[in-house]
């Protein structure tokens, strides 16, 4: 069939598309007596129309984004890089080195693009360096820390929204993300507190943490690695991971798949968090939790598998933890107890809980878990680990339900 543009300079071109399209759909709005008039079709003014529309749409859309820009910026872009450094009596070398760790877009010279908020902010940075407060390299990485923390923030808030305007109110991708401009300025200032807020209680959470002895559980006696003695934390760290879902990924359409990975997050997180533990991170199907008991993660690890094995929407799962020492930098966790969950979840039969026999002693001084040998296993640079699978005891589950008592 012609393009609309070459019917609009052929007219013969036209006059077959028309006839075509005549042909084709008169069987739907005509009957064998119907002798109504159509009116003629003209591609070119529908063209026109159209690509009005379109620019409409994104005049209107800029204005928009300009419009927020200015309000989370804190004002208009005046200052140029070199301007900005020196308004912040920093080296040029220095505010393009705050920049970068903060994951900000590299800004060519003379590029009028910095606000007097962003002097500020080069300024108070600058002054810990400069008190001795701490050294560059350690203020480098702790605004690393918030770059790579705010990006991903960000585009999680964003598609989230997107996902609402388009699932709940019925928009296109196009016109959701029309909409979630103005929807952003309106909502921006609770977001902002939010944030501060809730960075504030994670911090106070952090240093409570600072106050547990680290040796408690008596990780001291766990055999998992040569290195572990040198491990500063004691933690329970475990892994949960779906079962088939490579298989199940290749099936389902991205909505589908997006909703089920969502699913389970949320399922993990609300365990993680009434457990009192902590979602190191996730990736998918999989996510990476920690607790400071070996009761704790034992409670979170049998509580996420019971939640999913009940949830119709979710696949089986695997579920793997085991206690020892750690080392906790960058926001992740690390060391042989880490590995040592890991292998142990990948071996595990789905639907299960499993976790090594060290941990299991630990844990089986009380009657609150039970536990069934399941043979040993050789883990590469772990040696020979004994498997042990865990089920309830005595312990009474988590309570997940919401209600004015729990």
């Amino acid at each position: 069939m012609s393009h609309p543009s070459d019917a609009a300079d052929d007219p013969a071109a036209a006059d077959r598309d028309r006839t075509s399209d005549e042909g084709r759909y008169a069987d739907l709005d005509a009957g064998p007596d119907d002798d109504t008039d159509l009116s003629p079709f003209d591609p070119a003014a529908i063209g026109d129309r159209e690509r009005a529309e379109i620019e409409d749409t994104i005049f209107e859309m800029r204005s928009a984004a300009a419009r927020l820009e200015e309000v989370l910026l804190g004002g208009k872009r005046v200052l140029t890089r070199r301007e900005v450094a020196q308004l912040a009596e920093v080296s040029t070398i220095s505010a393009r080195k705050f920049w970068r760790t903060l994951g900000l877009a590299r800004v060519p010279e003379g590029q009028v693009a910095f606000t007097v908020n962003d002097a500020r902010a080069l300024t108070e940075v600058a002054r810990i360096v400069a008190t001795d407060l701490l050294d560059e390299e350690t203020v480098l990485s702790l605004m690393r820390a918030v770059g790579q923390t705010t990006d991903r923030l960000v585009v999680w808030q964003m598609e989230t929204i997107v996902e609402y305007l388009s699932d709940v109110r019925g928009l296109s991708d196009g016109e959701a993300r029309a909409v979630v401009l103005d929807l952003f300025e309106e909502i921006v200032d609770p977001l902002e507190h939010v944030l501060t807020y809730a960075w504030k209680r994670n911090l106070v959470g952090a240093l409570g943490r600072l106050n547990i002895d680290p040796t408690s559980g008596q990780a001291g006696d766990s055999l998992h690695g040569w290195y572990d003695s040198s491990m500063p934390l004691a933690r329970a760290v475990g892994f949960v991971d779906l079962v088939s879902y490579t298989r199940l990924s290749q099936q389902m359409e991205p909505r589908q798949l997006a909703y089920m990975v969502k699913r389970f997050q949320d399922v993990a997180y609300a365990v993680v968090a009434t457990g009192c533990g902590r979602i190191i991170k996730t990736v998918g199907d999989e996510v990476f939790f920690a607790a400071q008991t070996p009761h704790a993660g034992a409670e979170i690890a049998l509580r996420l598998q019971e939640e999913i094995r009940d949830d119709v929407q979710l696949p089986k799962a695997r579920v793997g933890f085991a206690w020892g020492r750690v080392l906790s930098r960058l926001g992740d966790v690390f060391g042989s107890t880490v590995n040592l969950a890991a292998r142990l979840t990948a071996v595990a039969d789905p639907g299960t809980v499993v976790t090594d026999r060290d941990t299991a002693q630990i844990i089986e001084r009380t009657d609150d878990y039970e536990f069934r040998a399941c043979g040993g296993l050789n883990l590469q640079g772990l040696g020979e680990v004994a498997v042990m699978e865990m089920s309830r005891g005595t312990a009474e589950p988590l309570t997940m339900e919401l209600s004015e008592d729990t």
